[in-house]
């Protein structure tokens, strides 16, 4: 039965399937319909047309189709490959819920085929399900579990775990209708953990409602009956009335199964009252059946053929001949069952007639299918024909603007890179000129710092050789005094305290004179020849005071009596300093010691 299998995937889509479940959106869908007259003609208008078309696609499906073509419009003016994208796949959408297969899928594959260029990887995994839906209830099964595996694994990859719960879920759905309930079982618990961990009770109960549909199929019926209780508390706690109602037909077909019909019963009037409330006249009529047979098995035979009576009236008011078909097979079950073998048969004439028409009818549904996919065909070459035409004048245009374009740079460029090339030359020129100029000055000021530096060395020469002079003279000087006091001293020999005072007198002269004079002149020779004593000491350093200060004397090309004369030291004396001194720089001759001192 088409139909029911429909209606069982929508509510899977619905339960299982947290994005498309919108009933709390109400006042916000409402409120963006009422300020969409008001949005400027951009992507966010755009956005907002695919939200209202998403929220009807399974309501009001023409009112989705005007939001989605109006999206679909405004998209391929702003060129917004998104939007062009979303507004095919939910026009697939609608389409699956109008029933017009070839035009759903000639949708999902436009959508397609712009989201592989993008690489929108959540609205391709988003793709994915609705193609598995499509093949999943038009009976292509193989197709179906591979476009739920793929959406499953790019949602995965993309972090939508709702969407990958639904699509785990509808892989569960589909192998318990391929009889396969230990696959279904593998999936669905897979999805029952990851919607747990989205705390979503409600589509958790679902997934157990099909766990325990898996169960029931493997014949385990007390696990089906325990999963399918749990789904069925979780809704009573929702207070969620259609999945509730769902929850008790399986509920009660289950029971019917086990033969607790007392349970299968009252479970049954529950969920018709359910169904009554929502006006779901196929839920009412399905119900009603199973409902007839529960009575039948309790014998209430009478009111079992009044309530599969009531269920087949509904059915044709309804106008669906699975409904009726089903509904003279249940009639013909119950005859059956009560030995009216004339009555039975009757139903069953009944029930073959309208699964000949049911027959006819999917033959004629498929002719026009084959004719929907031919027009759909035609549309598309169509439109290929003049998306081909339109590329080609856009190309044309695109190329005369890259030309025109590329010129006008080449032509800027040309004239920037001359404008630059004399500005260059003109800075270089300007720099060259600059560097002339600070060479220039570079020189003099060089030159100027020579002259100043050669008159300072100078006066300061002239000043040390002053310097030793005044010394050679004092140090005379002092030498004449000494010399008389000590002659006064030998004349004088007699008197001892003359002599004493006399000797006191000579020392402190003679030290007082050397140190004065000797600090004086160390300092003006340290300022002249900063870098003697160093010199000296790198090249040994184990030279005494007095053989240091002879050098020093030496450096200045003085000759061994001036030496003594200013040291006060005797000329033998002076010639052994100088020999020691030799000797530990390793010199022969005074040849080599006095110029090597002279140049260091």
């Amino acid at each position: 039965m088409l139909a029911v299998i429909r209606r069982l995937i929508t509510v899977i889509l619905f339960l299982l399937f947290g994005f498309e479940n919108l009933a709390a959106e109400t006042d916000t869908i409402v409120e963006k319909e009422r300020q969409l007259a008001g949005l400027s003609p951009d992507t966010a208008k755009v956005n907002v047309l695919l939200e209202l078309g998403r929220y009807y696609c399974s309501r009001q499906n023409d009112k989705a189709l005007l939001y989605l073509q109006q999206a679909l419009t405004l998209s391929n003016e702003l060129g917004y490959n998104k939007g062009i994208a979303r507004s095919f796949l939910w026009q697939g959408r609608v389409f699956y819920y109008k029933d017009e297969y070839a035009l759903a899928e000639s949708y999902l594959s436009k959508a397609r085929e712009i989201l592989e260029k993008t690489a929108d990887v959540r609205d391709l995994a988003f793709y994915h399900f609705a193609a598995g839906s499509l093949y999943d209830l038009t009976g292509n099964f193989i197709m179906a579990v591979q476009e739920y595996q793929e959406a499953a694994r790019l949602s995965a990859s993309g972090g939508d775990e709702s969407l990958r719960s639904g699509s785990l879920a509808s892989l569960g759905s589909v192998y318990n209708r391929l009889k396969e309930p230990d696959n279904a079982l593998v999936y669905l618990r897979e999805a029952l953990a990851v919607r747990e961990g989205l705390h979503d009770q409600i589509g958790a109960a679902s997934i157990q409602t099909c766990i325990g549909a898996s169960f029931e199929e493997k014949g385990m019926d007390d696990s089906a009956l325990f999963y399918y209780l749990k789904g069925y508390h979780i809704r009573i706690a929702s207070k969620d009335i259609r999945p509730l109602a769902s929850s008790e037909y399986n509920l009660g077909k289950l029971y019917n199964k086990m033969k607790r019909y007392d349970k299968a019963i009252r479970i049954f009037e529950s969920a018709n009252r359910h169904y009554q409330l929502l006006d779901e006249k196929a839920g009412l009529c399905i119900t009603g059946l199973e409902l007839a047979r529960s009575l039948n098995y309790t014998g209430n035979k009478n009111k079992a053929a009044t309530t599969a009576g009531e269920s087949l009236n509904l059915a044709i008011k309804m106008n669906n001949n699975e409904l009726i078909s089903l509904s003279y097979e249940t009639l013909t079950e119950i005859a059956a069952f009560n030995n009216d073998f004339r009555e039975a048969y009757h139903y069953s004439l009944l029930h073959k007639k309208v699964g000949e028409i049911l027959a006819l009818q999917k033959k004629e549904m498929a002719i026009k299918e084959t004719e929907a996919r031919f027009r759909v065909k035609q549309m598309n070459d169509e439109m290929e024909k003049l998306k081909l035409q339109s590329n080609a004048q856009r190309k044309n245009i695109i190329l005369l603007g890259v030309s025109s374009a590329t010129l006008l740079v080449i032509l800027v460029l040309i004239i920037l890179l001359y404008r630059s090339k004399v500005l260059a030359h003109r800075r270089k020129n300007q720099l060259l000129e600059q560097e002339a100029l600070i060479r220039r000055q570079s020189d003099e000021l060089a030159e100027k710092e020579k002259l100043i530096l050669r008159e300072k060395v100078e006066t300061q020469s002239r000043e040390l050789a002053a310097k030793a002079l005044e010394m050679l003279r004092i140090n005379e000087t002092m030498g004449r005094i000494i010399d008389r006091l000590q002659q006064l001293n030998n004349r004088q020999a007699s008197s001892d305290d003359i002599e004493t005072e006399i000797s006191r007198i000579v020392r402190e002269i003679e030290l007082h004179t050397q140190n004065n004079t000797w600090q004086e002149f160390d300092t003006i020779f340290k300022n002249i020849h900063t870098e003697f004593y160093n010199k000296l000491l790198e090249r040994c350093p184990d030279l005494t005071a007095a053989e240091i200060k002879i050098a020093a004397l030496l450096k200045l090309n003085l000759t061994t009596k001036e030496i003594a004369a200013i040291t006060l030291k005797s000329e033998e004396g002076i010639k052994s300093t100088r020999y020691r001194l030799r000797k530990k720089l390793q010199f022969t001759s005074d040849d080599h010691l006095v110029p090597y001192l002279m140049q260091l």
